[in-house]
């Protein structure tokens, strides 16, 4: 049994069988993970040695108007995988031994570096208002980034084509910094919201999800001294506030 596996077992008791099943297969995930970052280091050698060519290329008089214009797509697309690789090895890496703490908007970004696409898929624009003078958070960073993936899925499943999605970071009124994921949806009616939290509960269709999202979210937010909580109206959308604990 896995060190995760076993200390969730340890802090909640025995999980029925798809509980249990849907946490080891998080750490499935997690081993593979790791076996991506290997691949990645392979590809950011090659994606270094074309983004040098490209701009010494670029660096040279004379240049046709048509090559200089795919010489620079090159580079362009090539600058852009390689943030991509960054983007991989931030979700494969484990936090040093005892390391709690995290810039909460460097997690965003992250998580959007993955996700931008999926919102770009389905005509959703990104709104992001974010304080980069916030102090660090005392939390996980891989920890965060779980909790961003699943609020922000939830709110791009839950938008049609052409809607939007805040994302905003700033202090907390006494303590903590804040983050909020908000989107224009359907909203969740009032007493839906009362058992949003609650294990295998969901507001998606059969076979789209397991209900499971925000009752992890929640279990983190809870490990890590922070709080989360949900506003939504009906036709207007639906916002998420998470207030984290300062690293000290």
């Amino acid at each position: 049994m896995t060190n995760a596996l076993a200390k969730y077992l340890a802090d909640n008791g025995p999980a029925d069988g798809e509980l249990l099943d849907l946490l080891a297969f998080n750490e499935k995930m997690a081993e593979l993970g790791k076996m991506a970052s290997g691949v990645v280091h392979e590809l950011n050698t090659p994606l270094s040695v074309i983004v040098s060519a490209t701009q010494m290329i670029l660096r040279e008089e004379g240049l046709p108007d048509f090559v200089r214009e795919l010489v620079e797509r090159i580079n362009l697309e090539a600058a852009r995988l390689a943030e991509l690789t960054k983007g991989v090895l931030s979700f494969s890496r484990t936090d040093g031994e005892g390391r709690r703490e995290a810039d909460v908007n460097q997690v965003l970004r992250d998580v959007m570096l993955f996700l931008r696409y999926e919102a770009q898929k389905r005509s959703i624009a990104v709104i992001e208002d974010l304080d980069f003078r916030l102090p660090s958070i005392a939390a996980d960073g891989n920890r965060v980034k779980q909790i961003f993936i699943n609020l922000i899925m939830n709110a791009l499943q839950a938008m049609e084509e052409g809607g939007k999605l805040f994302l905003r970071s700033f202090p907390g009124e006494k303590s903590g910094v804040v983050v909020q994921v908000a989107d224009t949806g359907p909203g969740i009616p009032a007493e839906m919201l009362a058992r949003l939290f609650t294990p295998f509960f969901t507001t998606k269709g059969p076979g789209e999800g397991t209900g499971l999202g925000l009752f992890v979210t929640r279990k983190i937010m809870e490990g890590i001294g922070g709080t989360i909580t949900v506003e939504s109206v009906v036709g207007e959308g639906t916002t998420f506030t998470l207030t984290f604990p300062v690293a000290e």
